[in-house]
């Protein structure tokens, strides 16, 4: 009879345990599925900010581009200055034009993404990217490039004034820009300097 009573009282501490191996093991899928979801948003926020940097890469080649066809054509520099932004609107045929006109209308081209082309639309430029070219009136001979275009996070907004204000960028806070300022070389005779300074 004592064996009896000692298995019987054994009994319920075995079924009392059986229920905490059950909540241990809820407590790790839970624990798992927070990390998990850890993880996913930092891989999501590390592939925008890879999308971020690509664009960023994409707009100076684009400058440095039009940098390259100013020197190229530095006695026509002046010719490049655009009032509005470059790159709005259809692609625009090219074959008629010549010198800085060409090189303008073929940078607008790149910049509304004709170098890489998927159904039809041009998607080899950044998100709604729009270029500008600039000239200080302090100077002759200095020349301010600029790419401005749609980010995906919102940071602090862009510095440079290309494309701030237009309707392509609603929100300020999601604009970038880049700029290079670029001095163009002219040979010039001492006696006909310029009454502006050069750069």
């Amino acid at each position: 009879m004592r064996l009896s009573t000692t298995r019987m009282r054994a009994r319920p501490t075995t079924s009392g345990q059986r229920g905490a191996l059950l909540i241990e093991v809820l407590v790790a899928i839970l624990i798992c599925a927070f990390g998990l979801l850890g993880f996913a948003g930092m891989q999501a926020r590390a592939t925008s900010s890879e999308f971020e940097g690509f664009q960023r890469s994409q707009a100076l080649v684009l400058i440095e581009d039009m940098v390259s066809r100013m020197n190229a054509n530095r006695a026509h520099a002046a010719e490049y200055v655009a009032g509005g932004l470059i790159g709005d609107g259809a692609l625009e045929d090219c074959t008629a034009l010549a010198g800085a006109a060409l090189d303008l209308c073929e940078w607008g081209n790149l910049i509304r993404g004709s170098a890489e082309r998927r159904a039809g639309a041009g998607v080899g430029a950044m998100l709604s990217a729009r270029g500008c070219i600039t000239r200080p009136a302090t100077s002759t001979d200095r020349y301010t490039v600029s790419i401005a275009w749609q980010g995906i996070l919102p940071t602090a907004g862009a510095t440079s004034p290309c494309g701030a204000g237009d309707v392509l960028f609603p929100d300020e806070t999601l604009r970038r820009a880049v700029s290079s300022t670029v001095c163009i070389a002219l040979l010039r005779d001492a006696a006909s300097a310029p009454v502006l300074p050069r750069c």
